[in-house]
């Protein structure tokens, strides 16, 4: 019966992917292209998080095992439409038993599994908290996410490696055309947890970024894609470091600039750079993609981020190369069951426009619950209508009408274990201690 219940969402989803967004074209339908161009698609989203309440929820004490598809089975079938998911992976990943939320991130192994069968294709390591866990951590989670087949970059295990494998480079043939990208990756910095030799974190140093952008064109890149761990946490807007550094990294061959680290969303802008006389090319930057799965829900709008949505369009008879339309939805990270104990929470997360009119309640969200969703939700339309993206929206009734169980009723179906045995998860508590009153 579930098989068959998840058979109906998945085409019905796909259906609703194909007909019902703004304007009445289909999501991944973008418009006309110039004859000859072909088109490829990209998803980016935000921060992939653990807190330790994540990690609690997710396991399940009757068969041992740790269950994290409620968590991405609303957009799941969104990644099957794209020809590459990239997201950023805000953790360490760990088989000792021995897990943490904030501040040292020690996940699961069994989460990559559950992001490569969601349909992530590419996760990004160079983030503050790469080095959570140590040297132990940053090659345990390498060797996890190259076990699922999941493309990573950001973080290396030596120096040979980072130079035979970066920049990453995606390649994909679309009717017969062949695209290749660079996909580059830096962060601000690691809280100050050291990187051990001989492992590699890249950090933000533009010396080292301008040649390896020097190296992407050498390898013959279509496009230059640059994903920076920056900016001000919990701040709307990006700040002049940022917009400096997104100006020099246009001008030095970025096409496209994605970054991560604030928790919340930034602006979308574009604009054009000069590659020669009187000609110019398209540049974009998202500044900040925001949380896409994480406990955060305070400050407000931490628990709401984008999928944003790029097409690159090469021309077949011309070669000529550009980024065309791009398109950014707002996800919503939803707790079940949150009046209930941890043990019973579910996280999921769900496009906000597919659920804004679902007069059902079809997820049992509470009123207080979905007045923040959308009060979030109004905030996001507004900052980024200032700029160049625009939003892509998927309908609730196509998506749900088909008599899909709640989610409540549909639980994937996990093998016992002979001896389960219950993983140590610390819970985070403040080292401060309390200031003893002096004697008089």
């Amino acid at each position: 019966m579930r098989c068959i219940v998840q058979f109906i969402f998945f085409a019905i989803a796909f259906l609703a992917i194909g007909c019902s967004t703004k304007e009445g074209k289909g999501l991944f339908d973008l418009g006309n292209s110039a004859a000859g161009d072909k088109t490829l698609k990209l998803l980016f989203v935000g921060d992939i998080m653990q807190h330790s309440v994540q990690i609690r929820s997710a396991y399940d004490p009757k068969s041992g095992r740790f269950d994290y598809e409620p968590c991405f089975r609303y957009v799941s079938p969104l990644f099957e439409k794209a020809d590459f998911v990239i997201g950023n992976l805000e953790l360490t990943l760990n088989d000792k038993n021995n897990y943490s939320g904030y501040p040292t991130f020690k996940a699961p192994d069994i989460l990559a599994e559950y992001l490569q069968k969601a349909g992530f294709d590419v996760l990004l390591t160079a983030n503050n908290h790469i080095n959570d866990n140590g040297k132990y951590g940053l090659m345990h989670t390498l060797d996890v996410l190259d076990s699922f087949n999941l493309k990573h970059t950001g973080a290396f295990r030596n120096e040979a490696e980072r130079s035979a494998k970066y920049p990453l480079i995606l390649e994909k043939k679309i009717d017969g055309v062949n695209f290749r990208i660079a996909l580059l990756s830096y962060t601000y910095g690691t809280n100050g947890m050291p990187t051990y030799e001989p492992n590699i974190v890249n950090l933000i140093d533009t010396i080292q970024i301008k040649l390896d952008m020097q190296k992407a064109s050498k390898l013959n890149a279509d496009f230059i894609i640059v994903c920076m761990h920056w900016g001000q946490e919990y701040q709307h807007t990006q700040n002049k470091d940022q917009e400096k550094l997104t100006k020099w990294l246009w001008e030095n061959g970025a096409d496209l600039v994605v970054g991560s680290h604030p928790h919340v969303i930034q602006p979308i802008v574009s604009d054009s750079v000069s590659i020669g006389k009187n000609a110019f090319k398209k540049v974009t930057c998202a500044y900040s993609l925001g949380n896409f799965i994480s406990n955060q829900f305070n400050p407000p709008a931490s628990n709401i981020g984008l999928i944003y949505e790029v097409e690159l369009t090469k021309n077949s008879k011309t070669g000529k190369k550009s980024i065309g339309k791009h398109h950014y939805m707002p996800v919503f990270c939803y707790i079940h069951n949150q009046k209930k104990s941890v043990n019973n929470w579910v996280y999921s997360v769900i496009p906000i426009s597919a659920f804004k009119n679902d007069s059902t309640n079809f997820l049992g969200m509470s009123k207080s619950k979905r007045n923040e969703m959308l009060k979030d939700y109004e905030r996001t339309q507004k900052l980024l209508s200032k700029y160049a993206a625009t939003e892509m929206k998927i309908s609730y009734a196509d998506i749900v009408k088909a008599g899909i169980l709640p989610l409540d009723s549909v639980v994937t179906a996990l093998v016992p274990m002979a001896k389960p045995i219950p993983p140590n998860i610390r819970r985070y508590s403040s080292t401060k201690k309390k200031s003893k009153k002096s004697k008089k």
